[in-house]
């Protein structure tokens, strides 16, 4: 077996922080084995490796609420070898694709398998984020996201795959969520646009009905699976929180937030994943942002020349009236409500304005510069309270029989958020016990 040992550390465990703690995990079980509070009364294992954690910070592996793991937007002849090891290099243990072939998502399964069984046969390290998917979202004919993935001049190969994309009606969503679940989806994804928010004319794709989302819903809820919905406008989300979805992929930027809306997440309990970075791609903003954190990355050598180009790019598709400031706005009378606020950014590989990993830090900073949220609330946005609300109950916390997926941070992260990316920033990743290399 093979323990390691990580004492006098600050520990935020997804909840609270804890100024003086001891954790103890190994690769046997994947799984942390103690957690205590004060170092003094901790135990080391024969045979451990020992990490002094002084002026350190614990924190659960991070997770990625809104990602998606295909290659649909990468130049021909592109690569998808570094679609999860940007991640983990940024402390991400776990990403959630929003929509993506199975095949995509088999193949990215298969190489996690193999990654750990050959660490654990041969004690190396992971390069490789755990990945949770709701594979192919629930598209209908015509309907978003089709036509925007269709603009421009696709290859043949994207106009084959697009054309496999489900056609829903409200008789086959049952047998759609059936089947999606028998393939390995961990929840459902709806989709819910009209595109007034963006650079295209309203109502000029196809839009699923209220009948259609519900019936997806109920059948989600059915066979046990948490469902979602992405939404940019008022009236779209007013559409997927009718329909009960468990939450929102997206905050909206078409308005200022009304009322109405804001009770209405209160009354369904719904979560939200903000997705502010490629918002702020959508609308043009924030220019300075993508292009600091760009830059952070590739000098920790998580993106490459292309990927940092492509951070610093934007979509600039927004419809005239919509604002970034508008979603600022949200999230913040969301937060005030008691409304879960859950960390994504929309972040895949070759879409512009986004890096899968790095985005991440800046989606966390955008919650506290913009949005009101402390430090240990944008924290625990991407560690518990995504595990609770995606029902993940096996990671998010670092509590004794939950995986061990951690992250080490020079500095206290749970008073200054940016430890985790300036300076030395992380020092040491974790996932399943193993050390990421």
């Amino acid at each position: 077996m093979s323990s390691t040992v990580i004492h006098s550390v600050v520990l935020f465990d997804g909840h609270t922080t804890h100024p003086n703690a001891t954790v103890v995990f190994d690769t046997k079980s994947g799984k942390i084995t103690s957690v205590s509070t004060s170092s003094s009364d901790a135990q080391h294992p024969s045979g451990a490796t020992v990490i002094d954690g002084k002026d350190h910070t614990l924190l659960p592996g991070l997770i990625e609420s809104h990602m998606h793991c295909h290659g649909l937007h990468l130049p021909p002849g592109g690569s998808m070898n570094d679609i999860l090891r940007s991640p983990l290099k940024s402390g991400v243990t776990t990403v959630c694709d929003m929509h993506s072939d199975l095949g995509s998502v088999d193949t990215h399964r298969k190489s996690i398998a193999n990654e750990l069984a050959e660490a654990r046969k041969s004690g190396g390290t992971v390069t490789l984020s755990d990945l949770k998917s709701s594979l192919l979202g629930a598209t209908i004919e015509g309907g978003w996201p089709k036509p925007i993935v269709l603009s421009g001049h696709p290859t043949e190969d994207v106009i084959e795959m697009v054309k496999k994309w489900p056609n829903l009606t409200p008789d086959t969503a049952a047998e759609y969520v059936r089947s999606h679940k028998a393939s390995g989806a961990n929840y459902i994804k709806l989709m819910q646009e009209n595109c007034c928010s963006l650079a295209m004319p309203t109502n000029s794709v196809p839009v699923a009905s209220l009948e259609l989302q519900s019936a997806v819903v109920k059948a989600a809820h059915e066979h046990g699976l948490p469902c979602v919905g992405h939404a940019l406008s008022v009236d779209m989300t007013e559409v997927i929180l009718n329909a009960g979805a468990d939450g929102l992929t997206h905050t909206f930027v078409d308005q200022p937030p009304p009322q109405s809306i804001i009770d209405l997440y209160k009354k369904t309990g719904a979560f939200v994943i903000p997705t502010l970075t490629v918002l702020a791609s959508l609308t043009g903003e924030l220019q300075d942002w993508r292009d600091r954190f760009a830059d952070i990355a590739q000098k920790k050598g998580i993106v490459d020349d292309f990927a940092k180009q492509n951070m610093t790019e934007l979509l600039g598709m927004k419809d005239p009236a919509a604002k970034l400031e508008y979603a600022f706005q949200t999230i913040n009378k969301l937060k005030k409500e008691g409304i879960d606020v859950v960390a994504g950014t929309d972040a895949v590989a070759g879409l512009k304005g986004t890096g899968i990993g790095p985005s991440l830090w800046m989606e966390l900073e955008l919650y506290v510069e913009k949005c009101g949220l402390s430090a240990t609330e944008a924290l625990s946005s991407a560690t518990a309270v995504p595990a609770k609300r995606f029902g993940f109950s096996d990671r998010g916390e670092v509590v004794e029989g939950k995986r061990a997926d951690l992250v080490l941070v020079k500095g206290d992260a749970t008073k200054r958020l940016q430890s985790l990316w300036e300076g030395e920033g992380i020092v040491g990743v974790w996932k399943e016990g193993f050390r990421a290399g």
